[in-house]
């Protein structure tokens, strides 16, 4: 199960709906519903998303929050074409270890990419000079 599995799960067994109640309503097979809950399918689109939530009449927030749910739960993700060539020997070696990283050491990977994006902003920004050389 994934992260956006997980919650609509939640969703709709807090709002008694079963899976085929909401399959019928969106005119999809249960199955359909029971593979997206489970995470054997990617997660649907924005759309999608947003026609279950008028289904369950979901709150805005919890609209919201299935939609993050649905990006952190997509399985294949690609390579930028302006990848550094020792980018590209880092993922993979990250995709071949990473059903084997435990949460710290996802968390120390989730530190480093805050670290490298502290560095970005910082680096956009230009100190300025207040004074210049030769003035008083």
């Amino acid at each position: 199960m994934n992260p956006f599995g997980m919650y609509l799960t939640t969703l709709r067994l807090k709002r008694r709906f079963k899976q085929k109640d909401l399959a019928k309503s969106l005119n999809v097979y249960s199955s359909y519903i029971s593979e997206i809950e489970s995470g054997k399918r990617n997660p649907p689109s924005s759309k999608v998303i947003n026609s279950i939530a008028d289904a369950m009449s979901l709150s805005k927030n919890e609209t919201v929050q299935l939609n993050a749910y649905a990006e952190q739960s997509i399985k294949v993700f690609h390579v930028p074409d302006d990848l550094p060539m020792e980018g590209y020997s880092c993922m993979h070696k990250l995709r071949l270890s990473i059903k084997n990283l435990s949460a710290e050491q996802f968390n120390v990977l989730e530190s480093m990419k805050n670290v490298n994006e502290a560095y970005r902003k910082r680096k956009r920004v230009q100190p300025v000079a207040y004074w210049q050389a030769g003035s008083s």
